[in-house]
């Protein structure tokens, strides 16, 4: 047999021995990646309307303009997560290749998850960015902020900014769906945008938007130690609240700023259909988007955690949830009772 065959037939058969480990390597990797996605995103479903829950019951949501504008964060917190995970939930079906899947279903989770996703991102770029602003405000001219900032000033803003965001993402989107012809399976949500729109606008915007936050957030944390400093000067409830709002914030705004960091860097990079998929682009853009998700549900335990109205807000939802179902087992079991006395006594 001629050598150049021979020699192409063990290049062959040692290709095919290493194909199958590299194959359950990536499949391992990325069906790990897309399952704790998965789990953080039902986590951010959960968390954030139990916590605009407890602030609605309490009537705290219009009780300040910082208060509404959390609120905001956490819908656009809840249809981040929302929009992730059914774009994660198509791409584990296509992964585990489930021969009950239909092809429909995929694409129409894969269409409805992008466009999502693509209106959380910027819903949620907005709202932190309004959270950033009014604290801002806030220690730098608080006495301003007293009366300029309104309930209604603040509603008004922020129908404005959830109306553009809206707009940014849907009609980019059915633009190249109409052009497309229809609906198609894209590997990433931002592929649902055009690419021009992704290029001059998108990408830009993410880079602003994040060096806006940065700005912000070193200017909250100096005047805050500056407020700090005069702290024997203002002792009032509100000065009181407002600090520990500033600190909150704080925190909160820095784990966005975290989460977002291999977003911001992975948008740098080129994408590489051609590679496998450990230490691929799609491998650190699914790392990306794991990062980017936990500031969603981790941001309330800030709340609560640091701020008493809204930790009394919490308890109270939980313990008219546990008095409840105490009553409603008390009324069944003595419902129970009261029949089978009954019965007795007939006997």
């Amino acid at each position: 047999m001629d050598t150049a065959v021979i020699g192409k037939m063990e290049t062959t058969e040692s290709l095919s021995t290493l194909s199958t480990p590299l194959s359950k390597q990536m499949t391992n990797v990325q069906l790990g990646l897309l399952s704790a996605t998965l789990v953080a995103s039902v986590i951010t479903i959960i968390i954030n309307p139990l916590t605009l829950l407890a602030l609605h019951k309490q009537n705290m949501i219009t009780k300040s303009s910082i208060n509404l504008f959390i609120a905001s964060l956490c819908c656009s917190d809840f249809l981040l997560g929302l929009a992730i995970g059914l774009f994660q939930l198509q791409k584990l079906l296509q992964l585990l290749q489930l021969s009950s899947t239909s092809e429909h279903l995929i694409t129409l989770l894969n269409s409805l998850g992008g466009t999502l996703s693509c209106i959380g991102f910027f819903t949620s770029n907005t709202n932190a960015s309004l959270v950033s602003i009014d604290r801002a405000y806030a220690t730098l001219a608080p006495f301003k902020y007293k009366t300029h900032m309104t309930i209604k000033r603040a509603s008004t803003i922020l129908a404005v900014a959830w109306a553009s965001a809206t707009i940014q993402a849907i009609i980019p989107a059915v633009i190249k769906m109409v052009i497309e012809g229809g609906m198609a399976v894209e590997d990433y949500p931002y592929e649902h945008l055009p690419y021009s729109y992704r290029l001059y606008w998108v990408t830009p915007l993410l880079y602003f938007g994040t060096a806006t936050n940065v700005i912000l957030y070193a200017t909250i944390v100096i005047s805050f130690f500056k407020m700090q400093n005069k702290v024997q000067t203002s002792n009032s409830t509100s000065d009181a609240r407002s600090r520990r709002m500033t600190r909150a914030v704080t925190m909160v705004i820095g784990t966005l700023l975290i989460g977002n960091v291999p977003l911001v860097t992975i948008a740098a990079f080129p994408d590489n259909r051609d590679v496998v998929y450990p230490w691929s682009y799609e491998m650190f853009y699914d790392i990306a988007i794991l990062c980017a998700i936990f500031p969603t549900f981790l941001n309330n335990f800030l709340y609560v955690f640091q701020l008493p109205d809204f930790n009394r807000a919490v308890r109270r939802l939980f313990s008219c949830r546990t008095n409840s179902i105490a009553n409603f087992n008390t009324e069944t079991s003595g419902a129970h009772t009261h029949h089978r006395v009954s019965h007795q006594n007939a006997g």
